[in-house]
């Protein structure tokens, strides 16, 4: 068992996004309505290929009005700073390699693969974050019989997201990127 001590925050209302540059915390922290989430869990191979694969494929299409980041957190608001799997941002002036996060009004697309522990975050709290941060399109990729990826594709609508297109294997959209391809796990 790994055990991480986390300093404790700096002040009585909790941590802030600026903070995650500030102290000296470990890869893949979130910020998550003021509380530090330490991505802990071993992923499985599915959950690795998955994004790899899904990343290609954006890649495929986005350039140039959009490039794919993995891993990078995305400052929604000052309480609120998660780390989507994979994200659509729009190339700027303003992000330079040493990069840590974006602005909410550059990204097109958050993408979550869940994982049985990441599960409840990706279906309910992730998106009322990003919405909050008025981020277009939301996906969700959950694992279907067979390991057969499940897309679940949804477009922020009167500050809500509501399911646009549903698609075992394939990831289908018209917006913000046009694609039509299939995403196996074998």
């Amino acid at each position: 068992m790994l055990d991480v001590l986390l300093p404790p925050p700096p002040r009585d209302s909790g941590w802030e996004s600026d903070d995650l540059d500030m102290y000296d915390l470990p890869d893949h922290v979130e910020l998550i309505y003021g509380a530090l989430e330490l991505m802990m869990s071993p992923q499985r191979t599915w959950h690795h290929l998955i994004i790899r694969r899904l990343a290609n494929a954006l890649e495929s299409v986005a350039e140039p009005q959009w490039q794919i980041e993995q891993e990078m957190t995305v400052r929604i608001n000052r309480k609120n700073r998660p780390e989507p799997d994979l994200l659509l941002v729009k190339p700027s002036m303003e992000y330079t390699p040493a990069t840590k996060w974006f602005y909410p009004e550059d990204v097109g697309l958050a993408v979550e693969v869940e994982s049985p522990e990441s599960e409840t975050r990706d279906q309910e709290l992730k998106p009322a974050i990003y919405a909050l941060g008025r981020i277009p399109y939301y996906l969700r990729v959950s694992e279907g019989e067979g390991f057969v990826p499940i897309m679940h594709l949804y477009k922020l609508v009167d500050g809500k997201y509501q399911l646009v297109s549903e698609h075992e294997g394939r990831l289908v959209m018209d917006e913000p990127v046009k694609i039509d391809v299939e995403i196996k796990a074998r």
